[in-house]
């Protein structure tokens, strides 16, 4: 038997998903990862700090003396992060069709809650209380988290569409 005569092999739903996922949270990584790098060099602050302020997480206050390998280490979480909120919305839209159907209201709906988890939980855990609000930075923020959420909802709802 030769290989063009071997039927091919189905898709496995779980390849499909991952490879979904990845897709979705590169996707939004990629959003974020413009808008923060952006948002430095328009402050003035060099592109490395911004990642090694995320390496931090890990590092504490020594990333910042980490050179390219903190930076490094700033961007892989970065994106670790991203398809991990590709990863949340894919297995709560596999439980709530709707968000499939509706991927940009669902998806606005999502950065909101992105940027209360990251603004309201995450940063202040790491750099201690609540972070103020700060005018149109904050509004940008909000927007920047929707752009995110925005990307990852509709590749996961046009991949799932795909699909069927």
């Amino acid at each position: 038997m030769t290989l063009a005569a071997q039927p091919a092999a189905p898709v496995r739903p779980r390849a499909f998903a991952f490879s979904a996922i990845l897709l979705a949270g590169l996707g939004g990584g990629v959003v974020d990862f413009v808008y923060a790098s952006a948002m430095a060099w328009a402050h003035g602050r060099p592109f490395i700090r911004v990642w090694q302020g995320v390496a931090s997480g890990w590092l504490g206050d020594a990333a910042a003396n980490g050179g390219l390998a903190s930076m490094a280490l700033g961007i892989a979480t970065h994106f670790g992060i991203a398809i991990c909120m590709a990863a949340a919305y894919a297995l709560v839209a596999a439980r709530v069709p709707l968000l499939y159907r509706r991927p940009v209201a669902s998806g606005s709906a999502y950065g909101v809650v992105l940027y209360l988890v990251m603004y309201r939980i995450v940063m202040p855990l790491r750099w201690g209380g609540a972070l103020p609000w700060n005018g149109l930075r904050s509004v940008a923020d909000i927007a920047s988290h929707i752009g995110v959420a925005l990307v990852i909802a509709v590749v996961l709802s046009r991949r799932a569409t795909a699909r069927r």
